[in-house]
């Protein structure tokens, strides 16, 4: 029974290895084009996803719940776009701070 032994591994050293795995071990990327085109699509993929969900929710109101088409789609758009907007506002904020701060570190 003795052919493989199991060693447990400690918490520092699983958190260590899961870090890694996931990409957070990486340097991030100097180049500035590839930093931009980053948040480029982080903002293009969090307007989507919010369209996304303010329509599916329009839709499920109009379809199942008022039977009002389709004003519940339009407001749920609406609504969603509102959100896509405000989330990318805040996201602009976040990495504004980020470039100022490491403009006065240097």
């Amino acid at each position: 029974m003795g052919l493989f032994k199991l060693r447990t591994p400690s918490r520092a050293e699983f958190c260590s290895r899961a870090l890694a795995f996931r990409g957070f071990g990486m340097a991030p990327s100097q180049d500035p084009l590839y930093a931009g085109l980053g948040q480029a699509v982080r903002i293009g993929t969090e307007l989507l996803a919010a369209l996304i969900v303010g329509g599916g929710l329009g839709w499920a109101i109009d379809a199942y719940l008022l039977e009002s088409a389709p004003w519940g789609l339009v407001v749920g758009l609406v609504f969603g776009l509102a959100a896509g907007i405000r989330s990318v506002y805040r996201s602009v904020q976040r990495w504004q701070v980020a470039v100022d701060n490491l403009n006065n570190r240097e």
